[in-house]
């Protein structure tokens, strides 16, 4: 009797340890898709659009086709852009008062909104490169000399000062005084005017030896490019090899080596150990040497100011505007061009954003506006053909904007849509004979929200809305039962 009751007792145990090793129900990809856009409508509600945005991101891992969270990226995509860029433009406004504190919050903000903000992220790597900066140059302050002249002495930009500013870690670059001294920081890749014996290190010394990297600048000549000119060209005059013209590219902080124009003042740098072959009779030569002192501008007095003719105010005023005029035509078309350029390579998105740079300045330029239609189009396309018809719609409906005359347009915005009702429709009739209401429920109203007379869409929703109600309340009320 005691082993016929043992072997029960063991097949009793193994019962129990079987049913606990029963897998647990899973979830369906729609239905935890659903959970993260509950997740999501609930973080965009409360203004939290980094969240939401996650949230609807984890939606598509489950459930590519979902087109609520497609629709979502998209919209709340171009929002934190917009925020991010309106966070980026108030840190540069602490940035060039020199708040660089301020400024970093700012730029770390943009860059939660939208990571890939290049702007910002350049100029957090540069207080990045800082802090690793270990060489540098004494100077002692003299009077009437601030930031920005010793950015123009040692670096031929006065716009650098950002750089001397953010070594140091002043708050205020405008609040320095006589006798402080101020460590003017070596980058590599960036030319100093100075000395090499000048250089010292964290620890005060001379290093051993200065870096391939640090380019090392005697002085400078200005000269003024003539047509056919380019830097290639300037680098075999006066150092005899074209590929050394990344030494003025980076001298006159240029990034776009074909944006140099006939007209312009360029800085050529007499670099320390490279051949300098320069014509001090050259016409096109304005100046040569940097001065040993540099001359403090200052301001006007009144009464001097008062003595100049009116007339030469006025023509001094017209040319600083039509040079104003070339500066930006030159980078509208610098624009224009890196746009033309990225859409060839199909880089539609980052060639969108290059276009709409050209509108904020011309807003009527042409060719940004079609290059525009045609750079939606193809992002339409594309979402098309992957089945995201409702991000297909909002690309050729873009696209259209652009191009009112856009007939494949209006062709593709009919077929996206007849397909997007098509397909909804249908997967609500799927889940609604699964009985999951909720979810069919979400299926018929993006068919709702698009067209309400589609078929029997509003019938069916009413009947499902019906149906989940009295569900709930039986629910609700075997609920209150079991409580009692």
């Amino acid at each position: 009797m005691k082993t016929k009751a043992g072997i029960i007792g063991v097949l009793l145990m193994l019962a129990i340890v079987a049913g606990c090793l029963k897998p647990a129900t899973t979830k369906s990809p729609q239905k935890i898709a659903n959970e993260y856009t509950a997740k999501a409508q609930e973080y965009e509600k409360n203004g939290d659009l980094v969240e939401a945005l996650e949230q609807y991101k984890l939606a598509l891992t489950v459930d590519p086709q979902n087109q609520l969270a497609n629709g979502k990226i998209s919209t709340i995509g171009q929002e934190l852009q917009r925020m991010a860029e309106e966070r980026y433009q108030a840190g540069k406004v602490f940035y060039a008062n020199g708040q660089y504190g301020q400024a970093r919050k700012e730029f770390l903000t943009a860059l939660r909104y939208y990571p890939e903000h290049p702007e910002a992220k350049k100029l957090l790597a540069v207080q990045k490169e800082l802090e690793q900066v270990s060489t540098y140059i004494l100077h002692t302050l003299q009077a009437d000399e601030s930031i920005s002249t010793l950015a123009q002495q040692y670096y031929g930009d006065y716009r650098k000062f950002h750089l001397i500013a953010q070594y140091n870690e002043l708050e205020d670059a405008t609040r320095v005084r006589a006798g402080q001294e101020i460590k003017i920081p070596v980058l590599e890749g960036i030319p100093i005017i100075a000395d090499p014996s000048e250089i010292r290190t964290d620890s005060g010394q001379a290093p051993q030896a200065v870096s391939g990297d640090i380019i090392m600048v005697k002085g400078y000549i200005t000269h003024i490019i003539q047509p056919g000119e380019s830097l290639s060209k300037l680098a075999r005059t006066y150092y005899g090899d074209y590929k050394k013209y990344d030494f003025i590219a980076k001298f006159n902080n240029i990034d776009d080596i074909t944006s140099v124009r006939a007209g312009q003042e360029i800085k050529i740098p007499e670099v320390e150990g490279v051949p300098f072959l320069v014509k001090e009779q050259d016409e096109n030569i304005k100046a040569y040497k940097v001065p040993e002192e540099l001359p403090v501008v200052k301001e006007m007095p009144e009464k001097e100011k008062a003595a100049v003719p009116k007339a030469e105010k006025e023509k001094a005023a017209a040319l600083k505007k039509e040079k104003e005029k070339i500066a930006a035509d030159n980078q509208v078309a610098n624009y224009r061009e890196l746009g033309i350029e990225l859409y060839n390579d199909k880089k539609y998105t980052d060639a969108i954003m290059e276009f709409q740079k050209v509108l904020n300045v011309t807003p009527s330029d042409k060719v940004a506006i079609n290059y525009l239609s045609l750079a939606h189009f193809e992002k339409g396309v594309r979402s098309f053909e992957k089945d995201e018809y409702s991000q297909a719609i909002k690309e050729f409906e873009t696209s259209r904007k652009y191009n009112k005359d856009c007939e494949k347009c209006e062709s593709y915005i009919k077929r996206s849509q007849d397909t997007f009702k098509d397909v909804h429709y249908r997967e609500g009739f799927a889940l609604y004979k699964k009985e999951k209401l909720a979810e069919a429920i979400n299926e018929w109203e993006l068919v709702h929200n698009m067209d309400p007379a589609y078929k029997d869409v509003d019938k069916n929703l009413k009947r499902a809305r019906k149906m989940q109600e009295r569900l709930e309340a039986i629910k609700k009320s075997k609920a209150e039962d079991n409580k009692q």
